[in-house]
């Protein structure tokens, strides 16, 4: 998970211009902290959030949990549902299938519309274990849009890290796995060349996007044969 510099304005969250005015933090913890939660529930598709629940297993008040899921139901990232509450996303392929065609889009653009920048180049390239690949990719999408200096860009792949972090965590687990590493290392390796060969960039970063939008049919499937059989019914219900 990444937070973007301007990641405060962009929640609709007052920022102090002078000594006297002050973040709410209430506020910002919740969010913070409700979304951390939701990287764990990652692999449970609709699972319901009740912030009764949410509020006691985080220690913070119901209002501020409440607020909470009303501005991560409103950045698409879960589900609100009347008459049902708040639920984490389901995974249908084709919803998916459109995140990543809007993802490529967006993150080609911000590759070549990128501010000068001097990478990175300091030591050698950290190997990620095997379970944190999934953050270490969603690093490198956030990167790229930070580096556009533009914040709807910032939002929008947000918004494609978290709904497709199950994907990811469902990939590095899978016979994939080896595969997703490796791909990984070389979109890493290859970030290196930011600001002096983009198209290297974008041709690793458009490979390792291949590689997780293939296996969706196959993920989409492993995980819903996991769900009760109350998924099928709440999904239509969406």
């Amino acid at each position: 998970m990444w937070l973007c510099e301007n990641a405060l304005q962009c929640r609709g969250i007052a920022v102090p211009t002078s000594a006297g005015e002050q973040v709410p933090a209430k506020a910002d913890a919740a969010y913070n902290a409700v979304l951390q939660l939701l990287y764990r529930y990652a692999r449970v598709p609709v699972q319901h959030l009740s912030d009764q629940e949410l509020a006691c297993e985080l220690d913070l008040g119901r209002t501020p949990i409440r607020e909470a899921l009303i501005r991560l139901a409103a950045e698409g990232k879960i589900v609100s549902i009347p008459q049902k509450g708040y639920f984490t996303r389901p995974l249908v392929e084709g919803a998916l299938l459109d995140l990543y065609g809007i993802a490529r889009q967006t993150l080609t653009y911000a590759l070549w519309r990128m501010r000068p920048h001097v990478p990175d180049t300091d030591g050698e390239r950290d190997n990620p274990p095997r379970d944190q690949l999934a953050i270490h990719a969603e690093a490198v999408f956030a990167q790229i849009a930070q580096l556009s200096a533009n914040c709807e860009i910032c939002r929008i792949v947000d918004k494609f890290c978290f709904c497709s972090h199950p994907v990811r965590m469902e990939i590095i687990i899978s016979e994939l796995g080896p595969s997703y590493e490796q791909s990984l290392a070389r979109l890493i390796d290859a970030m290196r060349l930011l600001s002096k060969a983009t198209g290297a960039v974008e041709s690793a970063l458009m490979s390792h996007l291949d590689l997780e939008q293939n296996a969706l049919p196959r993920v989409v499937q492993e995980v819903n044969r996991r769900r009760s059989t109350s998924f099928p019914r709440l999904v239509r219900s969406l």
